[in-house]
């Protein structure tokens, strides 16, 4: 797996087709952070982890912010070191998939990854754990997605800092992500991956709504995608976003008062009652939205 970081965040979820369509002025990814003291203004982008630096290129006002920004902070630092740092979570220890799983159970996985490629074995994946078989399966479901993205978003922007000598930070470290995604209750990893298996179908059809809506720059329709109806996911939703947003807005103020600062984090975590601009705005920031071209 030449890139952990790309396959982590296939199960958090994003894909789909451009619309045309005129954007509200509220409806942009990229927001300015202004006031409570602050010295000069930081920015904000909403970003998607699965496509491709590109759709960021084309962002003329995007780019002139980047530019003028002290410094570059992402959700972790992506760096040569990240997959090593991941990798030990990926896999179960004193487990495998055939013991874990009924012989069924195991079956029907088996069976789904056939229909995608014959001749699979699902012995090849066996040591690991059933949410990076997830993430894997979300891949055979969407190969054109992986084949066109190239340099994804999130990685241009930190290699723009480490290019331009602007100072890059981690939100959180590459170790939290990957207990995050695979340290939960194998056995709801166990029942969350025979549900996808199952519901595939309709696992791919919010993955191509979430892309089109990001595309748009729709934040309102982002906003109600991401609104957890899955009681079983709930806990998991709380921590992926709620709680990783109230760290990070610990975080931020001070950053933001010593240097302008470029945050680029996953959509999901600007929208809603909970996420980062209305969470800023309560700690007394003000948050305008920027037309990107």
């Amino acid at each position: 797996m030449k890139n952990i970081k790309l396959l982590l965040i296939v199960f958090i979820g994003f894909s789909a087709v451009l619309c045309a369509q005129t954007k509200k002025a509220t409806n942009s990814l990229l927001w300015e952070i202004s006031g409570n003291g602050l010295k000069m203004p930081s920015y904000l982008f909403g970003t998607h982890h699965l496509i491709g630096a590109k759709f960021a290129d084309t962002m003329k006002v995007l780019q002139e912010k980047l530019k003028s920004a002290d410094a570059v902070v992402g959700e972790i630092v992506m760096d040569s070191t990240t997959q090593t740092k991941m990798a030990p979570f990926l896999v179960m220890k004193n487990n495998t998939l055939d013991s874990l799983f009924t012989k069924a159970e195991y079956k029907e996985i088996e069976n789904y990854f056939k229909s995608k490629q014959p001749g699979f074995e699902l012995k090849q994946l066996n040591n690991f754990k059933p949410a990076m078989v997830a993430i894997m399966m979300m891949l055979f479901e969407s190969p054109d997605m992986l084949k066109d993205i190239g340099e994804g978003i999130d990685d241009s922007f930190q290699k723009y800092a480490k290019k331009n000598g602007k100072s890059l930070y981690g939100l959180e470290t590459a170790e939290y992500q990957g207990a995050l995604l695979f340290d939960s209750d194998l056995q709801k990893q166990k029942k969350a991956l025979l549900k996808s298996i199952r519901e595939v179908d309709k696992s791919k059809q919010k993955m191509e709504e979430l892309k089109t809506y990001y595309i748009a720059q729709d934040i309102d329709k982002l906003t109600e995608l991401f609104k957890i109806e899955d009681e079983e996911s709930k806990e998991f939703m709380t921590e992926l976003l709620k709680n990783r947003n109230n760290r990070w807005l610990d975080q931020l103020p001070a950053m933001m008062q010593k240097q302008s600062l470029f945050v680029a984090v996953g959509a999901g975590h600007l929208v809603g009652n909970e996420g980062l601009i209305k969470g800023l705005q309560a700690k007394g920031y003000n948050l305008k939205p920027v037309a990107t071209n």
